[in-house]
């Protein structure tokens, strides 16, 4: 028979029968604890079920059962993950030590070496509680495909916020004129701008709208957690290469955001292209190269794009 205790919403347990009258006898179980064993629909003191006297006689033998009724376990909510919450570690089974104070009253015929069956449990809890891994501070550099997951996930988004732009000039264009007129920028310029005055000016705004929002929620991201959508969709952050933790506002805000989109803008105006893509090969193949994985956006900031972590956000760490 497996009996359970508690005292003060804490449980312990299990004992055997004799265990529990050599508590009894000792006065380390009270008659006003709780307890409980198969064949109970409740929880009752262990006066109740003794009758008042210090010594515990079930009427009726019944079969071991592998756990007292508990409590439902705790639900978790969305979100609950390495980068926005700290492991829990696993509840481990109360000793009579930790309940009543005391130690429990060994078998004096028993052999020191020898420890109690209950104490098991304990044991491998601890063990698997040692097994989670814990966020311990240190530094994991991002791999080289994460970062540019996270680009490619930015772009996507603004080209999601562009897209009632694009289709209605799409609409208007004329391959034709574009290919007449690709030799001379100045023709090229003026049939731009009267596409420009072709859409309609509900679809300009309602671009503008949208690019200017997410804009908006990028720099807030940027500024909160040291990362963009992209970045928080891989679980990858940018962090100050002495501290390990957010740079500065000036560093994330102007240098690492919008002094690169003025950059690689300028880049993509010219030559098709092809010095923005020339800059951003660059960076990846710096990164791949250096052992902190540093590009030349991560040189020039005194920053290191990392696997984010709870700490990385903590200030109160230095």
């Amino acid at each position: 028979m497996k009996i359970y205790l508690a005292r003060n919403n804490v449980q312990a347990g299990p004992y055997s029968l004799d265990e529990l009258n050599r508590m009894l006898l000792s006065g380390e179980v009270a008659l006003t604890d709780l307890m409980w064993h198969t064949g109970m629909s409740e929880w009752q003191t262990v006066g109740q079920m003794t009758g008042g006297v210090y010594t515990y006689q079930p009427s009726v033998q019944t079969p071991p059962s592998p756990t007292p009724p508990t409590a439902k376990p705790e639900q978790r909510g969305f979100g609950d993950n390495v980068d926005f919450v700290k492991d829990k570690p696993e509840q481990k089974r109360v000793s009579v030590a930790e309940l009543y104070g005391r130690k429990p009253i060994q078998d004096p015929n028993a052999s020191q070496n020898d420890e109690p069956k209950r104490t098991e449990p304990n044991t491998r809890t601890k063990e698997r509680v040692a097994s989670v891994p814990k966020d311990d501070g240190t530094i994991e550099y991002a791999s080289i495909l994460a970062r540019f997951s996270a680009f490619a996930i930015n772009v996507a988004l603004y080209i999601l916020a562009l897209l009632p732009l694009i289709m209605a000039f799409m609409q208007v264009v004329d391959v034709n004129e574009i290919a007449r007129h690709a030799q001379d920028y100045q023709a090229l310029q003026a049939y731009s701008q009267s596409l420009v005055d072709k859409v309609s000016k509900t679809t300009v705004m309602i671009s503008n709208l949208m690019f200017l929002a997410l804009l908006g929620i990028q720099l807030l991201l940027i500024i909160m957690r040291g990362q963009s959508f992209g970045k928080l969709v891989m679980g990858i952050r940018v962090v100050d290469e002495k501290t390990g933790k957010l740079p500065s506002f000036g560093t994330l805000v102007f240098m690492r955001t919008l002094f690169l989109i003025v950059v690689y803008a300028i880049g993509a105006s010219i030559m098709s292209g092809l010095p923005a893509m020339g800059m951003l090969a660059v960076n990846y193949g710096m990164a791949k190269a250096n052992e902190k994985k540093q590009g030349w956006h991560d040189k020039m900031t005194k920053t290191l794009t990392v696997k984010a972590k709870p700490s990385q956000l903590d200030k109160t760490k230095k």
